[in-house]
Protein backbone atom coordinates (compact mmCIF):
# COMPACT_ATOMS: atom_id res chain seq x y z
CA UNK A 1 0.00 0.00 0.00
CA UNK A 2 1.45 3.48 -1.06
CA UNK A 3 1.39 5.56 2.01
CA UNK A 4 0.59 9.02 1.27
CA UNK A 5 2.80 11.97 2.64
CA UNK A 6 0.95 15.22 3.45
CA UNK A 7 1.95 18.69 4.00
CA UNK A 8 3.75 18.04 6.97
CA UNK A 9 5.50 15.02 6.42
CA UNK A 10 6.54 17.17 3.15
CA UNK A 11 7.54 19.79 5.10
CA UNK A 12 9.65 17.59 7.51
CA UNK A 13 11.38 16.24 4.70
CA UNK A 14 12.27 19.63 3.27
CA UNK A 15 13.48 20.79 7.03
CA UNK A 16 15.75 17.63 7.36
CA UNK A 17 17.52 18.50 3.99
CA UNK A 18 17.61 21.82 5.33
CA UNK A 19 19.45 21.12 7.74
CA UNK A 20 21.41 18.15 6.34
CA UNK A 21 22.76 20.76 3.40
CA UNK A 22 23.48 23.75 6.18
CA UNK A 23 25.16 21.74 8.07
CA UNK A 24 27.54 20.29 5.80
CA UNK A 25 28.95 23.02 4.36
CA UNK A 26 29.56 24.48 7.79
CA UNK A 27 32.97 22.16 7.79
CA UNK A 28 33.31 21.86 4.28
CA UNK A 29 34.75 25.72 3.78
CA UNK A 30 37.16 25.67 6.44
CA UNK A 31 39.83 26.88 4.20
CA UNK A 32 37.75 29.79 2.93
CA UNK A 33 36.97 31.30 6.59
CA UNK A 34 40.59 30.85 6.92
CA UNK A 35 41.21 32.96 4.02
CA UNK A 36 39.13 35.35 4.92
CA UNK A 37 40.13 35.23 9.04
CA UNK A 38 43.24 35.99 7.78
CA UNK A 39 42.37 38.89 5.32
CA UNK A 40 40.56 40.37 8.23
CA UNK A 41 43.43 39.87 10.61
CA UNK A 42 46.35 41.38 7.78
CA UNK A 43 43.58 44.52 7.79
CA UNK A 44 43.74 45.13 11.53
CA UNK A 45 47.44 45.24 11.60
CA UNK A 46 47.59 47.28 8.65
CA UNK A 47 45.56 49.74 10.21
CA UNK A 48 47.09 49.43 13.56
CA UNK A 49 50.18 50.42 12.07
CA UNK A 50 49.06 53.40 9.76
CA UNK A 51 47.86 54.54 13.51
CA UNK A 52 49.92 58.06 14.73
CA UNK A 53 52.19 57.37 17.60
CA UNK A 54 50.36 57.17 20.83
CA UNK A 55 46.71 56.95 19.40
CA UNK A 56 44.67 54.18 21.12
CA UNK A 57 41.94 54.42 18.00
CA UNK A 58 40.66 51.21 17.46
CA UNK A 59 40.26 50.35 13.68
CA UNK A 60 37.74 48.99 12.26
CA UNK A 61 38.43 46.15 9.28
CA UNK A 62 37.62 47.40 6.15
CA UNK A 63 35.59 44.50 3.66
CA UNK A 64 37.12 46.79 0.95
CA UNK A 65 40.89 46.34 1.94
CA UNK A 66 40.30 42.87 2.99
CA UNK A 67 39.03 41.45 -0.56
CA UNK A 68 42.07 43.53 -2.77
CA UNK A 69 44.34 41.16 -0.47
CA UNK A 70 42.82 38.02 -1.47
CA UNK A 71 45.58 37.55 -3.91
CA UNK A 72 48.30 37.63 -1.08
CA UNK A 73 46.78 34.65 0.92
CA UNK A 74 47.57 31.78 -1.29
CA UNK A 75 50.45 30.95 0.01
CA UNK A 76 48.49 29.85 3.17
CA UNK A 77 48.55 26.35 4.54
CA UNK A 78 46.52 24.54 3.02
CA UNK A 79 43.53 22.66 4.37
CA UNK A 80 44.21 18.68 4.91
CA UNK A 81 41.22 17.51 3.16
CA UNK A 82 41.99 13.82 3.72
CA UNK A 83 40.84 14.49 7.41
CA UNK A 84 37.13 15.53 6.47
CA UNK A 85 34.10 13.53 5.79
CA UNK A 86 32.95 12.39 2.76
CA UNK A 87 29.97 14.82 2.85
CA UNK A 88 32.13 18.11 3.40
CA UNK A 89 34.23 17.41 0.95
CA UNK A 90 31.55 16.54 -1.90
CA UNK A 91 29.97 19.76 -0.82
CA UNK A 92 33.31 21.33 -1.26
CA UNK A 93 33.33 20.61 -4.35
CA UNK A 94 29.79 20.96 -5.51
CA UNK A 95 30.88 24.24 -4.38
CA UNK A 96 33.20 24.84 -6.28
CA UNK A 97 31.32 24.47 -9.56
CA UNK A 98 30.18 28.10 -8.81
CA UNK A 99 32.47 29.50 -11.06
CA UNK A 100 32.37 27.59 -13.73
CA UNK A 101 28.55 27.18 -13.83
CA UNK A 102 27.89 31.28 -13.60
CA UNK A 103 29.31 31.71 -16.88
CA UNK A 104 26.39 30.21 -18.88
CA UNK A 105 23.58 32.44 -17.84
CA UNK A 106 25.73 35.62 -18.47
CA UNK A 107 26.32 34.17 -21.69
CA UNK A 108 22.33 33.08 -22.14
CA UNK A 109 20.76 36.15 -21.14
CA UNK A 110 22.73 38.63 -23.45
CA UNK A 111 23.04 36.53 -26.33
CA UNK A 112 18.44 36.03 -25.83
CA UNK A 113 17.91 40.31 -25.25
CA UNK A 114 20.14 40.66 -28.40
CA UNK A 115 17.81 37.85 -30.41
CA UNK A 116 14.53 39.58 -29.30
CA UNK A 117 15.46 43.02 -30.34
CA UNK A 118 16.77 41.83 -33.55
CA UNK A 119 14.35 39.18 -33.89
CA UNK A 120 11.93 42.54 -34.20
CA UNK A 121 12.90 42.90 -37.57
CA UNK A 122 14.11 39.41 -38.63
CA UNK A 123 11.99 36.80 -37.50
CA UNK A 124 14.35 34.24 -38.28
CA UNK A 125 16.78 35.92 -35.29
CA UNK A 126 13.70 34.92 -32.23
CA UNK A 127 13.89 31.20 -32.83
CA UNK A 128 16.97 30.63 -30.16
CA UNK A 129 15.21 33.58 -27.46
CA UNK A 130 12.68 30.75 -25.98
CA UNK A 131 16.07 28.17 -25.63
CA UNK A 132 17.86 30.70 -24.32
CA UNK A 133 16.19 32.50 -21.49
CA UNK A 134 14.71 28.85 -20.55
CA UNK A 135 18.49 27.14 -20.21
CA UNK A 136 19.50 30.60 -18.38
CA UNK A 137 16.70 30.65 -16.05
CA UNK A 138 16.88 26.93 -15.66
CA UNK A 139 20.94 27.13 -14.83
CA UNK A 140 21.34 30.73 -13.27
CA UNK A 141 19.40 29.56 -9.72
CA UNK A 142 21.60 26.38 -9.53
CA UNK A 143 24.45 29.00 -9.47
CA UNK A 144 22.52 30.72 -6.92
CA UNK A 145 22.54 27.84 -5.38
CA UNK A 146 26.01 26.78 -5.93
CA UNK A 147 27.42 30.28 -4.80
CA UNK A 148 25.38 29.77 -0.87
CA UNK A 149 27.41 26.63 -0.63
CA UNK A 150 30.29 27.90 -1.72
CA UNK A 151 30.50 30.68 0.54
CA UNK A 152 28.42 29.00 3.28
CA UNK A 153 24.69 29.46 4.66
CA UNK A 154 25.29 32.41 6.29
CA UNK A 155 22.43 34.52 6.17
CA UNK A 156 24.23 37.91 7.64
CA UNK A 157 27.79 39.42 7.78
CA UNK A 158 29.81 42.07 8.05
CA UNK A 159 31.12 42.16 4.80
CA UNK A 160 28.89 43.89 3.07
CA UNK A 161 30.70 42.99 -0.78
CA UNK A 162 29.80 39.30 0.21
CA UNK A 163 26.41 40.02 1.37
CA UNK A 164 25.47 42.08 -1.61
CA UNK A 165 27.14 39.35 -4.13
CA UNK A 166 25.42 36.75 -1.98
CA UNK A 167 21.89 38.40 -1.65
CA UNK A 168 21.58 39.85 -5.35
CA UNK A 169 22.47 36.96 -6.90
CA UNK A 170 19.53 35.71 -5.09
CA UNK A 171 17.35 37.76 -6.75
CA UNK A 172 18.72 37.05 -10.53
CA UNK A 173 18.13 33.41 -9.89
CA UNK A 174 14.77 34.24 -9.07
CA UNK A 175 14.15 36.97 -11.67
CA UNK A 176 15.77 34.45 -14.03
CA UNK A 177 13.41 31.76 -13.09
CA UNK A 178 10.55 33.82 -13.71
CA UNK A 179 11.62 34.68 -16.82
CA UNK A 180 12.44 31.40 -17.80
CA UNK A 181 8.36 30.19 -17.08
CA UNK A 182 7.16 33.34 -18.82
CA UNK A 183 8.96 32.89 -22.10
CA UNK A 184 8.04 28.30 -21.48
CA UNK A 185 4.54 29.52 -20.86
CA UNK A 186 3.78 32.59 -23.53
CA UNK A 187 6.50 31.48 -26.37
CA UNK A 188 4.42 33.87 -28.73
CA UNK A 189 5.71 37.11 -26.73
CA UNK A 190 9.43 36.32 -26.83
CA UNK A 191 9.53 39.09 -28.67
CA UNK A 192 7.23 41.57 -26.74
CA UNK A 193 8.30 44.68 -25.21
CA UNK A 194 7.53 43.22 -21.84
CA UNK A 195 10.03 40.44 -22.67
CA UNK A 196 12.90 43.01 -24.16
CA UNK A 197 12.79 44.97 -21.04
CA UNK A 198 12.89 42.09 -18.66
CA UNK A 199 15.73 40.55 -20.84
CA UNK A 200 17.29 44.12 -20.74
CA UNK A 201 17.23 44.26 -16.61
CA UNK A 202 18.75 40.76 -15.98
CA UNK A 203 22.15 41.33 -18.83
CA UNK A 204 22.60 44.87 -16.41
CA UNK A 205 22.13 42.71 -13.28
CA UNK A 206 24.29 39.91 -14.58
CA UNK A 207 26.67 42.70 -15.38
CA UNK A 208 26.53 44.12 -11.79
CA UNK A 209 26.99 40.94 -10.50
CA UNK A 210 29.36 39.86 -12.58
CA UNK A 211 31.81 42.76 -11.18
CA UNK A 212 31.09 41.70 -7.92
CA UNK A 213 32.09 38.41 -8.10
CA UNK A 214 35.21 39.53 -9.62
CA UNK A 215 35.95 41.87 -6.74
CA UNK A 216 35.29 38.90 -4.30
CA UNK A 217 38.00 37.37 -5.66
CA UNK A 218 40.33 39.87 -7.04
CA UNK A 219 39.81 42.76 -5.23
CA UNK A 220 37.76 46.16 -5.55
CA UNK A 221 40.28 47.49 -8.27
CA UNK A 222 39.83 44.45 -10.65
CA UNK A 223 38.72 47.04 -13.13
CA UNK A 224 40.43 49.82 -12.69
CA UNK A 225 41.68 51.43 -15.76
Amino acid sequence: MKRNRGPVGIGLLVLAAFTFIAGSPASAHEEHRRQREAALKAEQMRQQVALQPGSVAQSKPDPEAMHTQMGEMMDMPKVDRSKMSATARLFDWIGRLHPIIVHFPIAFFPAAFFTAIVGRRRPAFAKPVQFLVVAGGIIAPIAAVLGWIDGGFTLATDDWLLSFHRWFGTGVGVGALALAIWALRKPEQDRSPGMIFGLGVMTAAMVIQGWFGGALTHGMDHMNW
